[in-house]
């Protein structure tokens, strides 16, 4: 992809395989409080989200106000899924690897539990200090900020800028922002609708594979040499 200043990766769903993990945690976390969810509605309801937009959705879906320490013991009880079973995305090593631009992760996910993923897959390497939460800045995705904040601090041109996403908060939020936004299928928590909902958010295109990303990104010369 030609004129490129920068590729923003979000985490969860792109770089790491993690949302399936999430939205049982959350389907888990809700039965004792007696909202039956599976995980894939979970899913549907707060991939993308960060976790003040959760709780209002909790609120809003359920008039359910969860109890203070809901975000203790859910981070809690994640992070020990993590350690266990958390794996990269099938593919992306090589994706980052082939990389000819510089990059960074732009998540809605706390810089905790960003540093854990990371760290835990190996993917921390890629990035070094170029990792950027929504706690990062005033207002998480669909807002544009953390991808503007992103651009700034690493002096790019944010209509130079290309997003890869999983959820239609984070398109609608690059498109926003005016950054070129992919999405992303490739995750193991992916439902057959995700996406014609990420192309009506904005996405440029949509891809379901490593493979099809390196395409999208003219990144096979880059590896091959």
């Amino acid at each position: 992809m030609a004129m490129t200043d920068l590729i923003c990766f979000d985490c969860d769903g792109v770089l790491v395989d993690s949302e399936r993990l999430a939205a049982q945690t959350t389907a888990d976390l809700l039965a004792a409080l007696g909202v039956d969810l599976t995980w894939q509605q979970a899913s549907q309801l707060f991939t993308g989200k960060h976790a003040a937009d959760a709780m209002q959705t909790l609120h809003e879906t359920y008039g359910l106000v969860p109890p203070a320490d809901y975000q203790q013991r859910f981070d809690g009880l994640l992070h020990q899924k993590f350690r266990a079973e958390l794996r990269p995305v099938p593919g992306i090593n090589t994706v980052l690897a082939a990389l000819d631009r510089p990059c960074c992760v732009t998540s809605n996910s706390g810089h905790a539990r960003l540093a854990l993923s990371l760290s835990l897959t190996g993917l921390d390497r890629h990035f070094g200090p170029h990792v950027f939460s929504a706690e990062d800045v005033a207002r998480g995705k669909p807002a544009p900020d953390l991808f503007h904040h992103a651009a700034a601090r690493l002096g790019a041109d944010i209509r130079r800028c290309v997003v890869i996403d999983d959820s239609v908060t984070g398109i609608l939020g690059a498109v926003a922002a005016g950054a070129t936004a992919i999405g992303f299928t490739g995750g193991s928590h992916v439902g057959p609708d995700l996406g014609d909902r990420l192309r009506a958010a904005g996405a440029c295109c949509v891809v379901d594979s490593a493979t099809g990303l390196i395409a999208a990104l003219d990144l096979r010369a880059a590896r091959a040499g």
